[in-house]
This record gives C-alpha cells, structure tokens and sequence, in this order.
C-alpha cells in the first residue's frame, strides 16, 4: 500500500519576518495567492490535515469548502514554540543565542521555549499516527517550516540535528510516498520538494 501526502507551508503572515511559533497571526493577501498559487495544479485528496494556526487554517478551510474534502484541525502540527522569541526578528536576540539553536537544538532550546525533542515527539506520534490511520489514502498537510522539517529528516533518515538545512520557504510544497509493508519495514521516498 502507498500513500502520498502533500506538505504544504503556509504562505506570508501579516507582521512580516519574525520567529512565529505559536504567535496567531492571519495570512497577508500575498501569502493567500502564494498557496492558492502552489496548489492549482493539485486538487485529488482525499482529506485535508491542518494546524489549528490561522495561517494555516483559514486557507485550509476555504480549500475544503471549495474541493468538498473532510477537513481535520490537527493540535500536534502546529509549529514550536519559541518562548522569549516569539515575535522577535532575528535581529532582536542575540545572535550567539541564534547560533547555538540553529547548530544543536536537541541541546539547546529558545529561553522558555518548547524544547525541541518534545517538538520533534508531538510531531512523530502525530505523523506516525497519521499514516497509520490514513492508509492508502492522498493527504494534503498544511502547516509550518518546523513541522516539516521534522517530518522530511524522519522520513528521509536525515539526522535531525541538521534538519534547518532543508529550505523551506512560503507555500512550500513537498511531495512524499509512503509505503506501507507489511514484511518489511515502512519507508518514504520525497518525490518534489519546491
């Protein structure tokens, strides 16, 4: 058995460039048409799986709406969060403090943020979680550049550690097939990422 999902990234939010994990800001009308723009050529779910994030909701709900797919608001994809970042540029905190994060986050996480092994775990169980209740099935994920990551370096076999390599940018979409075995064990292959 197979399943494909499609990650997508929400487009730009009202409030320009920022560390926004848990921060609800809306999409600007640029970062609706991004996303409207990425998915034109994609409308064959089976079902729609958001944060609960406006920036990815409300777009996730229009979408719904228009393609008559069940849509599930989903807690655990929502992005992490960043404590005394949230809403900070990257200008505004410490750039040592920055370089430690991007360079060892297992080790060393945003001051009273989430650290990142329990990001990474609510992130898996969900995923896991996902494919096995969504076997067989095409999914559309709409969520953010952190929860990604996560789930390409899972899939991919990447080390975690350097998952803030892959580039992930507004209304980014990222294609995987999942493979279901039952005498062997599951993989995934990225079939486009862009």
């Amino acid at each position: 058995m197979q399943t494909n999902i499609n990650l997508l990234r929400h487009g730009e939010v009202l409030g320009g460039s920022c560390y926004r994990g848990i921060t609800d800001d809306p999409l600007t009308d640029k970062g609706w048409q991004q996303m409207q723009d990425k998915l034109d050529c994609d409308k064959h779910w089976d079902i729609i799986i958001s944060s609960p994030l406006s920036r990815c909701y409300q777009f996730a709900t229009n979408l719904s709406s228009k393609l008559q797919r069940p849509l599930v608001s989903e807690p655990a994809f929502q992005e992490i969060d960043f404590g005394d970042w949230e809403g900070k540029t990257a200008e505004q905190i410490d750039a040592q403090l920055l370089s430690q994060f991007y360079a060892d986050p297992v080790n060393f996480s945003p001051p009273n943020g989430e650290h990142f092994t329990d990001f990474q775990q609510r992130i898996l169980v969900a995923w896991l979680a996902l494919l096995e209740a969504q076997q067989d099935k095409r999914i559309l994920l709409i969520t953010h550049a952190g929860v990604i990551r996560i789930i390409l370096a899972h899939s991919l076999g990447l080390d975690v550690q350097h998952s803030f390599r892959l580039k992930i940018g507004h209304a980014c979409l990222s294609s995987l097939e999942h493979f279901h075995s039952p005498d062997a064990e599951n993989f995934c292959q990225l079939t486009k990422h862009g």
